[in-house]
């Protein structure tokens, strides 16, 4: 019997078609509903994960604007005071114009004979009042404190290799020839450094001076179009004038106690004289008491620095209401600005005044 072979493929077609048939309506509904449910819960996922970040990296650089913050301010108290071989120690400190820019005695080097001469305080504390009567101090934020650091340059330079005249430069001698009316010169002018060094030939090396006055602004970038973040500034004299330069963001206020030794430096006996050299009390400020030593910056020995910072940017949804952040003897309360915040202390022994302070330890008794 002969088969019939296209009456026999066309029935297996149909018997395949039978088999392989499409989705139906209700199939397809039901496939599409559970795609839109998997591609929601990814979406949701990745926008969780994608905010997670965000919030990650604000703190990352919240933190970090802090410390980085509190190193600068922690590095330059710790040199404040510094004037190499000047004896600052043994004389009087004066009460320089904190914006001036020119001329020694504006700055606050005297160096007058047979008059006391006078340095420079290393340290000087602002209130928010004296802080605003500064017009150095653009965009500073207002109800936030202030303070002035003075000191000389780490490094030496040679008078001779000295190109500018906009720089104050102070000389020390160590000729014993050199006249006596001249301890030291303090001068922009490169002529007028003429000591000598130990040969009483060659001119003695020079150090610059540093004057630096650390705020809070209102704004990092500030003038047209200026941003609203707090910002830890620097106004430092430079080339007769202060220049600001912005160290750190979202710094949003700073307090310091300043550390005063009220120890008599001429009290000879160790008994009574045990803690010269180490912070007494910690004021915010000068007692106003008059004579008293402390309401006197020179005897600054130490300083407790309180940093709040805050994130640059809102965090939706957030607020610390209710929360007190603690500045030493301020407290600063949360809001609902939707900031995140976070405090800094640190404390800073000023080497440069402490260390000249110190009393040396009690001989030991002799043995019998």
């Amino acid at each position: 019997m002969k088969l019939n072979t296209s009456s026999y493929r066309h029935a297996s077609l149909l018997r395949a078609s039978a088999r392989v048939r499409g989705f139906s309506l209700v199939e397809l509904m039901v496939g599409m509903a559970i795609g839109l449910v998997l591609i929601a819960g990814l979406s949701l996922l990745f926008a969780n994960t994608s905010q997670s970040g965000n919030e990650l990296n604000k703190s990352i650089r919240q933190i970090e604007n802090g410390r980085y913050a509190m190193d600068l301010l922690h590095d330059d108290l710790m040199l404040a005071g510094y004037y190499g071989e000047v004896p600052s120690d043994s004389l009087a400190t004066s009460s320089p114009d904190l914006c001036a820019t020119s001329g020694a005695i504006t700055l606050g080097w005297d160096t007058t004979i047979p008059s006391t001469p006078q340095v420079p305080p290393p340290i000087v504390g602002l209130s928010d009042s004296e802080a605003s009567a500064l017009t150095c101090l653009p965009n500073r934020l207002a109800g936030t404190r202030a303070f002035a650091v003075r000191r000389l340059d780490t490094d030496t330079v040679a008078p001779d290799s000295i190109k500018t005249t906009d720089v104050l430069y102070v000389q020390t001698s160590r000729c014993v020839s050199d006249p006596a009316t001249s301890p030291f010169i303090a001068s922009a002018d490169p002529n007028a450094l003429t000591l000598k060094e130990k040969d009483c030939a060659t001119l003695s090396s020079a150090r610059k001076y540093i004057s630096r006055i650390y705020y809070i602004a209102s704004c990092s970038e500030c003038g047209t179009g200026a941003d609203t973040v707090p910002t830890l500034k620097m106004a430092e004299l430079r080339d007769s004038k202060m220049d600001v330069i912005p160290l750190a963001e979202g710094i949003e206020n700073m307090v310091l106690e300043y550390g005063f030794d009220t120890t008599d430096p001429l009290d000879p006996d160790p008994a009574t004289n045990a803690s010269k050299g180490v912070p007494d009390t910690f004021l915010t400020a000068l007692s106003g008491t008059v004579g008293a030593r402390d309401n006197n910056w020179a005897n600054v020995v130490a300083a407790r620095v309180h940093l709040l910072s805050r994130t640059t940017e809102q965090s939706r949804g957030y607020n610390d209401t209710g929360k007190d952040y603690v500045l030493g003897p301020v407290t600063i309360n949360g809001d609902t600005s939707g900031f995140k915040r976070r405090v800094y202390t640190s404390t800073v022994r000023i080497i440069n005044v402490a260390g000249r302070r110190e009393t040396p330890p009690p001989a030991p008794a002799a043995s019998s």
